[in-house]
């Protein structure tokens, strides 16, 4: 006996202009509705860690194939370094609904690369857990200095 396991991923991209971008990958040549908002088909494949235990700023790489649209992301997303991901990932039933439950998790874009077959969009989580010996100030230039894209936090 074998059970098929089904999934979809939904993503939501916002890139520097503001501009929404939703695309999932399971039903094909046809917009899939997920939380009342409709996503078209884009063959696309999520890398890397979506959830994390420990804390640790997690580093995804959501690839696409070289195609025109997604030459477009990254051009409309400043080279994805200013772009906000949310990915949706939920099981597809065997009648084709989609289940209600599942991760949600959101990314901030850390840039993009190009190659002959694939455009690759690399995201860090936007939030990391904080130590419980970090000290209780507020986060601003002045005590770690200019802000940066991953986990590393330089106190002074």
């Amino acid at each position: 006996m074998s059970t098929e396991i089904r999934m979809v991923q939904y993503l939501k991209l916002t890139d520097d202009s503001n501009t929404v971008h939703r695309y999932q990958n399971y039903f094909i040549n046809t917009t899939s509705t997920f939380a009342s908002e409709s996503y078209s088909f884009a063959p696309f494949q999520v890398n890397g860690s979506v959830s994390s235990l420990n804390g640790d700023n997690s580093q995804i790489q959501v690839l696409f194939p070289c195609t025109e649209y997604a030459i477009r992301l990254v051009e409309q997303g400043n080279g994805n370094r200013k772009s906000i991901l949310e990915l949706n990932t939920r099981f597809v039933y065997e009648g084709g609904s989609v289940s209600n439950n599942g991760p949600s998790e959101r990314y901030v874009g850390l840039g993009a690369s190009f190659s002959t077959e694939t455009v690759e969009l690399r995201f860090n989580t936007a939030a990391d857990a904080v130590a419980s010996n970090f000290p209780a100030n507020r986060l601003n230039e002045e005590n770690v200095g200019i802000l940066p894209l991953d986990s590393v936090l330089s106190l002074r």
